[in-house]
Parts: C-alpha cells; sequence; structure tokens
C-alpha cells in the first residue's frame, strides 16, 4: 500500500489545467492547504498563515456567488475586474496578493527538494533559513516595504529544521523522508504549472509586474 503523506492528499493537490484555464474549486482547496503547511514552520509564520488563508478567504467569497459561472479562475478575474471598472476588486486584490505567496511557498519547497535530492552531507543543509531566504529573496521581497522586510528578517530567523517539516508532511510517521520529498515533487509539478499561468495572467491584464528574477 502507498504510503499517504500531506501533499498526496487529493484535496491538496493543484488541478490539471482545462483548455489552458485553472479549475477553481480545486485551485482554492490546494491553496488552503499551502496554507495549512505553512502552519508546519511554527509559530512565528502564523502571520504568513494568516495571509494565505485571509487571501484564500476573498476569493472563495466571489467564488460563491456563481460558481459555475467562476469555474475558472480566469473567469472569475474578469468578472471581478468588469464589475470594479477594470480596477482591482476584493477578490483580484486578495488573488493577487495569494499569487504572490504562492510564489514564494513554490521557491521555497522547490530548493527544499533540489537541496534533499543533491544528496551529500544533508546535515549541512538541514536549517531552512537559507532557503526560506532564497524564496524570500525571488518572490516577496520586492513587493514589501521596509517595515514588512525587517518582520520577515526575524521571522526568517525563527525557521525550522527540514527534518521537522518531513516529519510533518509524513502526517507525524517516522522514516519516510524520500517518500515525501518524491509527493512534494510531484506536487509541485502542478502547483508550477497554476501559478506560472496565474502570474501570466495577471501580468497581460497589466495588473502585475514582470519579476526580474
Amino acid at each position: 500500500m502507498d504510503e499517504v503523506t500531506y501533499f498526496s492528499k487529493a484535496e491538496h493537490i493543484f488541478p490539471h489545467l482545462e483548455d489552458g484555464k485553472i479549475p477553481t474549486e480545486q485551485f482554492l482547496s490546494a491553496c488552503q492547504g499551502i496554507a495549512d503547511f505553512v502552519g508546519f514552520l511554527g509559530t512565528a509564520f502564523a502571520p504568513v498563515k494568516a495571509d494565505i488563508s485571509g487571501n484564500v478567504t476573498k476569493v472563495r467569497a466571489r467564488f460563491e456567488k456563481n460558481k459555475e459561472g467562476q469555474k475558472y479562475l480566469q473567469d472569475l478575474i474578469d468578472q471581478d475586474l468588469a464589475e470594479n471598472g477594470g480596477k482591482l476588486g476584493i477578490a483580484t486584490e486578495g488573488l493577487l496578493w495569494l499569487k504572490r505567496g504562492l510564489e514564494f511557498m513554490l521557491h521555497m519547497l522547490g530548493q527544499m527538494i533540489d537541496q534533499y535530492k543533491a544528496g551529500g552531507d544533508r546535515s549541512k543543509t538541514e536549517s531552512l533559513v537559507q532557503v526560506i531566504n532564497y524564496a524570500y529573496e525571488r518572490s516577496l521581497k520586492r513587493h514589501h516595504g521596509f517595515m514588512s522586510k525587517q518582520l520577515f528578517k526575524l521571522v526568517i530567523h525563527a525557521a525550522p529544521y527540514r527534518r521537522t517539516i518531513l516529519k510533518a508532511v509524513a502526517l507525524g510517521k517516522e522514516g519516510l523522508d524520500d517518500v515525501c520529498i518524491q509527493h512534494m515533487e510531484e506536487h509541485r509539478a502542478n502547483f508550477n504549472l497554476n501559478v506560472n499561468v496565474l502570474v501570466d495572467y495577471y501580468v497581460s491584464k497589466g495588473l502585475e509586474t514582470p519579476n526580474p528574477n
């Protein structure tokens, strides 16, 4: 029997695209899964978790008003913009910041996977401080003001060890590090695709500037 880990659960997996569009319901479910994963990083990361969850809630409130007409995320964005005269509404602004948070988490998970798979002396990469800092530099930093950057510096230094995170991903079971990394890598494929399509859509609408990193 295949082991179940956090990232192999159906509700945490990002959807396959349908004609290039992102199915809204499964996307929001997976985003909540990412928010809850942030909870594994410890109490210092509670504001990050709350930020992602809060933005999921804003987008979901919009989705609940017309599930059929907003079955795909691109349609939800278009409708929200149309109702707000082409400007960001509550849902599209929430989704903008959700997207930015997802970019951060995508970089973080990617670095965790890559470092683990590189092999060698894994004890040297147990601390996730560098991983989280790398992810921050390439995603959220350009959107943050001075105070937010200073706060994030403090948060980063409260980063847990990889073994703590992998045990949480293994749902408390021991000896499943390889399985967890494999499931994280499988999860990352659709996560990456969803985020890239969303990023491109926001850039095409003039709602976001391309990431120089």
